[in-house]
């Protein structure tokens, strides 16, 4: 095993020599081509070298040369493991240039060269721990150090990458809250401009309970704003703006139930009528997907629920509903979610 670990540590330190011209480069990874090129050799060269110190510190705990560090069995087992994945994380990340450009000015120079000084120390240190000759020939601060040394960079590079990742977690953060104060904005304006005289039929969405108090609010103050918004969300239920409306009634009350009586009715056949046209326009899966028209029928049920009990049979037109999804298509048509749900709110009220 001795011999095989002397092997091994041969051919990683070909592999260094192979790549020391770009390890002690202060210049940065090219663009382009080469810059694939580059990155390519770096990662298949260090995986190379990765492995084979992997298999030569096995080598090392296998034959007691950890024998300094914490107690025997699984505590030396894991500090040795620890050490070596911070050692070696400490190594590939700096060898791939990375993370200088976080550093201090000062520091930036020194640490430029530990891409080639880290292998170094580590193929000294392990063929010492290796080879029991040069072991016992050397102090051991010798190759103590060294090692030491190696995975205080390690941890210096595990906390600099945990500093990249919260940054860019907190960027994120930051970036979804402006989007969602932006799009907020975009919809309170949308409705500070909205005549109410001329049509609020663009507004309707706003009032459903998905969206922020601050924007339901301002859209249910500018409806009615208009003295005829009942009348006027009826004459809107006999078009094709009926899933907006069936969109504010499911989460809004009204003045005069029984004034919306038979509109409704109306409201759902128009519904129905605008899901048979939509699957005719399908021309594919990714028109017709199988979660389509649940946000429809979910804003008609519950609309339908609210005004249960004013005197008005709404399975029929509930019927019609559940027939439009069966609308034929020129493909293959995917099962479609909403269908279920129909199905199970007819066998209720059936």
């Amino acid at each position: 095993m001795i011999l095989f670990g002397n092997l091994l540590l041969v051919i990683a330190t070909l592999i260094f020599l192979a790549l020391s011209p770009i390890l002690f480069s202060h210049k940065p990874p090219p663009g382009g081509d080469r810059g694939v090129g580059y990155a390519w050799t770096m990662v298949l060269g260090n995986a190379g070298f990765i492995l084979c110190m992997g298999i030569v510190t096995a080598i090392i705990g296998w034959k007691g040369g950890f024998d300094w560090v914490g107690q025997a069995g699984g505590q030396r087992l894991v500090v040795v493991s620890l050490g070596f994945a911070v050692a070696m994380t400490g190594y590939f990340f700096f060898s791939m240039k990375e993370g200088l450009g976080r550093l201090p000015s000062f520091l930036k120079f020194p640490m430029s060269y530990l891409p080639g000084v880290l292998p170094v120390l580590l193929l000294a240190s392990t063929a010492i721990l290796l080879n029991d000759p040069l072991r016992t020939a050397v102090p051991g601060s010798v190759y103590k150090w060294p090692i030491l040394f190696t995975v205080a960079i390690g941890l210096i590079a595990v906390a600099i990458i945990m500093a990249a990742r919260a940054q860019v977690a907190a960027a994120t953060v930051q970036a979804a809250g402006d989007f969602e104060q932006r799009n907020q904005q975009n919809h309170l304006d949308q409705i500070d401009s909205t005549d109410a005289g001329k049509g609020i039929a663009m507004i309707l969405v706003f009032t459903d309970a998905n969206h922020k108090a601050v924007v339901r609010q301002r859209a249910l103050a500018k409806v009615k704003s208009r003295a005829d918004w009942q009348e006027e969300l009826i004459r809107l239920l006999q078009t094709d703006w009926a899933p907006e409306v069936f969109t504010f009634l499911a989460s809004n009350e009204v003045d005069n139930q029984p004034l919306f009586a038979q509109p409704l009715e109306t409201g759902i056949l128009t519904q129905a009528r605008l899901i048979r046209e939509s699957i005719r326009r399908c021309r594919d899966k990714y028109d017709l997907y199988e979660g389509r028209f649940i946000w429809e029928i979910d804003r008609v049920l519950r609309t339908v629920q609210k005004f249960d009990g004013i005197g008005v049979d709404y399975r029929p037109a509930v019927q019609e509903l559940r027939k439009a999804l069966d609308e034929r298509t020129r493909f293959e048509k995917p099962a479609l979610r909403a269908i279920p749900i129909l199905d199970k709110w007819l066998k209720k009220y059936s």
